[in-house]
């Protein structure tokens, strides 16, 4: 009876071990990050630099580029609008059983208000 013990755990060690080196490999994911035409959004950092009645229309030009949009508004101010978008798509397979797909789109935009040049207000959408 002993020995049919031994025998049984060490056939459902070996069926176990098959298993596992037949899975090995049957399971993949794959995952792809890309930025709109902007590149990846501004950091916290280079926000927290703008100041209120301080940053000028030239700074923001040489620190973040050139605006998504320029608008001029009624009262003789400019809003400058800045837009990116990161791309984000991912697949996980298992085996032939099983494969999923995510596609996901974030889009961060900022605005800023400038009074003759100066940044008078500015937030994120």
């Amino acid at each position: 009876m002993n020995r049919r013990v031994c025998m049984t755990k060490a056939g459902m060690s070996v069926l176990l071990a098959l298993a596992a080196m037949a899975l090995v490999g049957c399971i993949s994911s794959h995952s792809d990050v890309s930025y709109g035409p902007k590149g990846s959004a501004v950091g916290s950092d280079t926000l927290r630099q703008v100041k209120c009645g301080q940053t000028t229309k030239e700074w923001l030009l040489a620190v973040m580029g050139e605006p998504s949009r320029a608008t001029p508004a009624s009262n003789g101010s400019e809003v400058l609008t800045y837009e990116y978008t990161k791309k984000i798509k991912s697949d996980i397979s298992f085996c032939i059983f099983f494969d999923a797909d995510d596609r996901r789109e974030e889009r961060t935009v900022y605005v800023f208000e400038l009074e003759d040049g100066i940044v008078t207000r500015y937030w994120k959408e």
